[in-house]
């Protein structure tokens, strides 16, 4: 419902449009009566008025005036404006001023109501646009505020082939997040491994670490380059340049460098870069498996920049590559007829465009990183499954393309196989480590040590401990150590100080802050408690 406002310095003309017309049919809640422009302003000031219907000529002020400071200070009301005279220059003044309409005295009321209904239809038209003004700024501000989760879920989907590398899948949603690429624009990626942190975190604490460590690479290595800073979904961070053209061949070396020498001192942590090669955005997935790879392998050098020119000399070039992610899935769920059609779909496209060396260890490379992601979705440890690594004789198996076709369909197969047998089994690996942790609760025990004893990357081993059993493995070896020293103190009575050496802490005070952190009582305040209940 709407407000009306009549001023007219006639009583009988004001007495005649209020009540000679049914304003409640046309949703005219309320009707406001003025005698001239003063009284008209503090109506104004008291009420919201959406019309008013205003004489002219009037003592004082004349209605064009009294328009004048509508317009400024309510400038959503719809003015109608009455007269005696068919005077021109009021007309004129009218419309300059943006009145609604000009009718001449006397007037019919249903005339009159047919132009107030007619202006309420234009007030109702700016409400809706408002509204969905409002509506649209509301949802761009929190499209704008979950922009950089959105652009980091589209190169989650590039990565792990969730979406087609093809021009028609990707520049549609390159224009969609604004970012200034093509299918076919060069993309520099760098892996940033976290192999180590310099203190005890949490798991709460490592993810916040995580993301301080995402920022500094955002200040450090992107600088001022246009590129994002993405978390893959796998606990790995990139970096991706959209313009290495832009850098000098020895800068990304010497952003990397600067940037594990700043994590170290700032963040308390290890970390390692992996710089890639600029390619395709379209042949970005096989470029982040082959830096996957580099990392997985490397067990012993922590806290260093790597190239991957260094791993693989050849360019990297692909006219073609399949999603492997697709035929992960299929692997998972045990659909053999759909992934041996998928295996002759791409090789009947490497006969039409031959790969080359390059290309083909691309392949192995991105087939073997999504091979290995399905089995530790299924709890699975890909060494057990593939003692040797999984890597072929590269000599034979890229002899010819029936080679790394047999290659392709034997190490998938086995993979289903295994997946099938064991689909409800726990990683072997992390039973291992456990294992290990359990017999070791004495020792100094680091991410480090567990790795090698599992022959794991420390930085994969912490990966896949945390996607396995929901905590990470800082968190699983306090848990265990308090476990250990709560049982002590409950069943013996054995020296406090001892039972903190039995369970790797040579400091007493830090011991009992974290004992007393974790059960909410001292150790004193522990022992007395359950040893009194037995």
């Amino acid at each position: 419902m709407y407000n009306l406002l009549v001023v007219d310095d006639e009583e009988i003309a004001v007495r005649g449009i209020v009540q000679g017309i049914d304003w409640v049919s046309a949703e005219i809640a309320n009707v406001f009566t003025a005698y001239d422009a003063a009284e008209a302003r503090e109506i104004f000031r008291q009420h919201p008025i959406h019309i008013m219907i205003s004489d002219i000529e009037m003592p004082n002020e004349t209605g064009i005036d009294l328009l004048e400071w509508v317009n400024e200070h309510s400038p959503q009301t719809e003015t109608i404006f009455l007269t005696g005279h068919a005077d021109f220059r009021y007309a004129q003044q009218a419309i300059q001023l943006s009145s609604f309409d000009y009718l001449l005295k006397p007037i019919d009321h249903e005339q009159l109501k047919a132009c107030v209904v007619k202006a309420l239809g234009k007030i109702r038209q700016r409400e809706q646009e408002e509204a969905f003004r409002k509506t649209y700024e509301y949802y761009y501000e929190q499209w704008n505020r979950q922009l950089p989760l959105l652009i980091e879920r589209f190169w989650q989907d590039v990565f792990h082939h969730r979406l087609a590398p093809t021009p028609e899948q990707l520049e549609p949603m390159l224009a969609l997040y604004g970012i200034e690429l093509t299918a076919d624009s060069p993309v520099l990626p760098i892996l940033i491994s976290v192999e180590e942190w310099k203190q005890d975190w949490s798991a709460r604490d490592e993810e916040i670490m995580t993301y301080a460590l995402k920022n500094a690479a955002g200040d450090i290595l992107l600088r001022d380059s246009a590129g994002h800073v993405i978390q893959d979904g796998h606990g790995m961070l990139f970096a991706l340049f959209y313009d290495p053209q832009g850098l000098g061949g020895d800068e990304p070396e010497a952003r990397c460098r600067e940037y594990v020498r700043k994590a170290g001192e700032l963040l308390y942590s290890v970390v390692s870069c992996y710089i890639g090669e600029p390619a395709p955005l379209r042949e970005l997935p096989p470029n982040i498996a082959l830096l996957a790879e580099m990392e997985r392998h490397n067990v012993h050098r922590t806290g260093e920049v790597f190239r991957a020119s260094a791993f693989m000399r050849q360019p990297v070039r692909s006219a073609y590559m399949p999603n492997f992610g697709e035929w992960a899935l299929l692997i998972e769920n045990g659909r053999e007829p759909e992934l041996i059609r998928r295996i002759d779909e791409a090789f009947a496209a490497f006969t039409r465009e031959p790969p080359d060396r390059a290309a083909m260890m691309l392949y192995i490379s991105g087939l073997t990183y999504e091979v290995f992601q399905a089995l530790l979705r299924r709890g699975l440890s890909p060494g057990d499954v593939y003692p040797d690594g999984g890597h072929p004789d590269v000599n034979q198996t890229m002899r010819t393309l029936a080679a790394l076709k047999s290659w392709t369909i034997a190490f998938t197969g086995n993979a289903r196989k295994v997946i099938a047998e064991h689909s409800e089994a726990s990683s072997n690996t992390i039973v291992r480590v456990k294992r290990f942790v359990d017999a070791h609760l004495h020792d100094d025990l680091n991410r480090e040590r567990i790795a090698g004893h599992v022959y794991l990357n420390p930085a994969y081993l912490s990966r896949l401990f945390r996607k396995e059993t929901g905590m990470s493995l800082t968190d699983y070896i306090v848990d265990r150590r308090m476990e250990k020293a709560k049982e002590a103190l409950a069943k013996t009575n054995v020296k406090i100080s001892d039972i903190a050496l039995s369970v790797g802490y040579a400091n007493f005070s830090h011991f009992s802050k974290q004992f007393k952190r974790s059960t909410g009582l001292t150790p004193q305040e522990y022992r007395k408690k359950y040893q009194e209940i037995e």
